[in-house]
């Protein structure tokens, strides 16, 4: 793809399927906390020790409305010629979720920002307006927001490298390349 900026920019994406969170939030939640690992090796690896991106930014989104529809995404802005070794650390990130566990202490660096997030949003209205309109309609996710914060303290090293080994595979990775269409003529 092409956008129309300045010809030293440019945008690297991967992007891995994953799942719902229809029924059980579960699995949603520890991708999150995934994610959130997966932000804290861009940062290490892709800004700070490889200067590739300074502001390289991971995520995860399941949906509540279609059946097995999720996905995990990293998307990186860098110089057109660092895009092969952009997709390469991220590759290699991967791979070193899916083939090692993560120390405890980087799973608490996920973690905690999370907790601290959602503990803040349950201090306001706004959240349990938002949790509670669906109560009528399905009760059970009740027990879901009830239960957020447990299940995001239970989550262990060995949760997220199995989520790693299931969703972060090669084969079904993604990738988009946006460059300027000054260097696409």
């Amino acid at each position: 793809m092409t956008h129309t900026g300045q010809a030293e920019q440019a945008l690297g994406v991967v992007a891995w399927p994953t799942t719902d969170q229809i029924g059980d939030r579960t699995t949603s939640r520890q991708l999150s906390l995934l994610s959130a690992v997966l932000q804290l090796r861009l940062n290490e690896d892709i800004r700070e020790k490889q200067g590739l991106a300074y502001s390289p930014n991971a995520g995860s989104s399941t949906s509540d409305v279609f059946p097995g529809y999720g996905y995990m995404v990293v998307a990186a802005e860098t110089a057109p010629e660092s895009l092969p070794k952009l997709f390469t650390a991220v590759d290699a990130i991967a791979a070193d979720l899916r083939d090692n566990p993560i120390g405890e202490d980087e799973l608490n660096r996920a973690r905690r920002p999370a907790l601290e997030r959602l503990r803040r949003s349950m201090a306001d209205n706004g959240y349990w307006l938002t949790q509670l309109s669906e109560a009528q309609s399905d009760p059970a996710s009740l027990d879901q927001t009830r239960n957020n914060i447990a299940v995001l303290e239970a989550v262990t090293a060995a949760d997220l490298q199995r989520l790693a080994q299931h969703y972060l595979k090669p084969d079904t990775a993604w990738r988009a390349e946006v460059v300027s269409d000054k260097l696409a003529q």
